[in-house]
């Protein structure tokens, strides 16, 4: 049984073209190339534009954009650089350009809380900030309030914040994708970090004075 396995696994292998390849037929017009790659490569794209933005509608919109950039900009690709990291630039750089474009006020962005996210800001009060992106991906009702309080973020620190937490992104990354210096992204994520936990505990203190009237 594993034998068959691993040959039905080579004949499958054998008949998926590289990127490079699909690259290529793109550029000599054949649509068919670009539509399997976007769809070879649509979910990481979905999963970062979702770590951007909570609003699921908007952040369909940003993937289907994503795309249509990177179809429009495809004779740029040079073969040195991945295609998915090539992909994962054009991405940042849109949500990086939609986070300034939606850029808001803290104060719009404090309201009422529920029990559970109430329960996970207290937990943001001695938790590493760095764990809040990841935690409310694991954890289904803290998941709006995290996005609560990225938003109160500036793009740059809220862009740093989600690709090196996020991401998993290096310092050297991140400076190459955004054309920055490491020492503004080491500064930015800095910052986020501090602006973060500090943003959490006004909304804390807000909800207290709320209750206590």
């Amino acid at each position: 049984m594993l034998a068959i396995a691993r040959s039905v696994e080579r004949r499958w292998s054998a008949t998926v073209k590289p990127d490079q390849e699909l690259i290529a037929e793109a550029l000599n017009g054949q649509a068919g190339a670009f539509a399997e790659l976007a769809s070879r490569h649509r979910a990481p794209v979905e999963r970062l534009c979702q770590r951007f933005f909570s609003d699921h509608e908007l952040a369909r919109d940003l993937v289907q954009e994503s795309f249509l950039k990177a179809f429009a900009a495809l004779k740029t690709y040079r073969a040195e650089m991945p295609f998915a990291a090539w992909l994962r630039a054009i991405v940042i750089n849109l949500c990086y350009d939609e986070l300034r474009r939606r850029r808001r006020k803290p104060e719009e962005l404090v309201g009422d809380f529920t029990e559970p996210e109430l329960d996970w800001m207290q937990l943001v009060n001695t938790a590493s900030p760095e764990d809040i992106v990841a935690a409310a991906e694991e954890r289904r009702n803290a998941h709006d309030l995290a996005h609560r309080l990225l938003d109160m973020l500036k793009p740059d620190d809220r862009t740093v914040l989600v690709l090196k937490d996020s991401e998993d992104m290096s310092v050297s990354e991140i400076a190459a994708t955004l054309g920055w210096s490491e020492a503004k992204v080491k500064i930015r994520a800095f910052r986020a970090r501090q602006v973060l936990r500090k943003h959490a505990e006004r909304m804390l203190s807000a909800e207290r004075r709320w209750a206590a009237r």
